[in-house]
């Protein structure tokens, strides 16, 4: 399987944001040595010097004092159906509560499978398929149809049934921790109202189409296309 390289430090940040805000698990292999450990990336550290991350503990405990003597690590993961990869280096042991743990340094790049001949890595980040929230002070829970997301935001569909969340709802109100369905995945986010249009044709006719903005979500987005810019030119 081939991979490809995300090395715009932007970029890179996406990932590690999302790896962050997700606690994502993440596998760790030390250099020399066939044993597979577990880890999260819990924080960017920003210092005068260099940027680097605190990660978690390694599990198993024999990790941690072998990463200690043999520096060179490579993180792996899953995002969206594809494998990453991160090669590092262990700089010590953070102290500071209260992120107790390891601190490895800063990748200059992330490298990304190339999926296109089994599934293209834009039909698993942005295929979001309903979402599932609750409103504050409210017991319902809505569980409704996403249709598309651009650069204007998410769009989810509100049927008949559940036109009473109009009433606890209006443009430029937040809505908390919305639950995104993907293939492979499940996003948790918070977004805000943009707008609430009526579809008077089509499918959904008589129904409405309520835009939300989140900025996660558009990091995301940005994300996915650049992904397809890096993977289009292999």
């Amino acid at each position: 399987m081939e991979f490809f390289a995300i090395g715009e430090k932007r970029r890179v940040l996406t990932v590690l944001d999302y790896l962050i805000s997700k606690g994502v698990q993440i596998s760790a292999k030390i250099q020399g040595s066939d044993e597979e450990f577990s880890t999260k990336v819990v924080k960017l550290k920003r210092d005068d010097g260099p940027s680097s991350l605190i990660i978690e503990k390694l599990y198993p405990e024999s990790g941690n004092s072998l990463i200690q003597s043999r520096p060179d690590v490579q993180f792996s993961f899953e995002m969206s159906g594809s494998r990453c990869v991160i090669a590092t280096k262990y700089l010590g042991i953070n102290t500071e509560y209260p992120e107790f743990g390891l601190i490895v340094a800063f990748p200059s790049s992330i490298q990304v499978e190339d999926r296109r001949k089994e599934e293209r890595i834009r039909n698993g980040l942005t295929k979001f398929l309903s979402v599932e929230f609750t409103v504050e002070g409210d017991d319902k829970l809505y569980h409704l149809k996403v249709i598309n997301i651009g650069s204007s935001g998410i769009g989810f569909i509100v049927e008949e049934d559940d036109f009473d969340l109009f009433e606890k709802i209006n443009v430029g109100d937040p809505i908390r921790d919305l639950r995104f369905f993907l293939r492979r995945a499940t996003l948790i986010v918070d977004a805000e109202v943009k707008h609430v249009t009526r579809i008077t044709a089509g499918k959904f006719k008589g129904s409405y189409l309520v835009g939300i903005e989140s900025s996660f979500l558009m990091q995301l987005k940005t994300l996915k296309d650049e992904l397809d810019k890096q993977s289009g030119n292999i």
